[in-house]
């Protein structure tokens, strides 16, 4: 019993593992055109040639909608045709408002599976995946603009105000740390270090050019960086100590 649970146990796992849809950009609101990839290997889709996509949205909190393209159960619609990405991958290309017809404030979030035509086999349920809010909401480590290439210009942003620890509600940065990161996750050269300057009242700045900045060796690319501020705050004697806020990651945007 025991070895058939663990088979079990992996085979799960192993769906798991290669069944998570990506992303590009990896973050979207519902006004941005985003392609899901999905691998259907170890579900009853591996091996079809054909596949339809079902997808709806805010699935999670309700009063959601199905997609327009998605036709009707035992016949999908020809626009809910998803292309092929390779074996037992595909692709859909939407946005959301124009995908469920509804302005942008509606859609929290989305699920989706893929199907045959005539819905005769299927992927499980894919839910939920996220739209970026619209509106505008402050954190004490922020970038601009909020979705950057690895060719941007980016701004790094650090609001005292915003602390969550002591020292971050006292500390005075003066520098900030950047560590870049390939797409295997390999850390890129050496940190950077970027003086800050005073961009408002409890506001400081830091900016960089990714590209310019890190180089990573040949056949890989830039993935994502992390950063931290460096700044001082007075100890109990009134000596100024170092200290670091929290450090908080960014992945690149694929710029189509």
């Amino acid at each position: 019993m025991k070895k058939i649970f663990c088979v079990v146990f992996l085979a799960v796992a192993g769906f798991i593992a290669q069944s998570q849809p990506t992303f590009s950009p990896a973050t979207f609101s519902a006004e941005d055109q985003v392609t899901m990839t999905i691998d259907v290997t170890g579900t009853p889709m591996a091996g079809v040639t054909d596949a339809y996509i079902w997808i709806f949205s805010n699935p999670d909190i309700g009063g959601g909608n199905d997609g327009l393209t998605n036709g009707t159960w035992t016949s999908s619609s020809d626009a809910a045709k998803v292309q092929s990405a390779g074996a037992n991958k595909f692709k859909f290309t939407f946005t959301g408002t124009t995908l469920f017809g509804r302005p942008p404030a509606e859609l929290k979030s989305f699920g989706f599976l893929l199907k045959k035509k005539d819905g005769s086999a299927q992927t499980p349920d894919y839910k939920p995946f996220f739209f970026d809010p619209l509106v505008f909401i402050p954190t004490m480590l922020r970038i601009f603009p909020s979705k950057v290439g690895a060719t941007d210009i980016v701004t790094v942003n650090f609001d005292r105000s915003l602390g969550v620890t002591t020292n971050e509600q006292r500390m005075t940065p003066v520098s900030v740390t950047i560590t870049a990161f390939d797409e295997a996750g390999t850390q890129v050269g050496t940190p950077l270090t970027v003086n800050t300057r005073v961009f408002a009242s409890n506001i400081w700045a830091a900016s960089f050019n990714p590209s310019a900045s890190f180089s990573p060796v040949a056949g890989h690319v830039l993935k994502k960086f992390k950063y931290k501020f460096n700044g001082t705050v007075l100890d109990p004697n009134g000596a100024p100590a170092n200290v670091s806020s929290s450090e908080t990651e960014v992945t690149f945007t694929t710029m189509k």
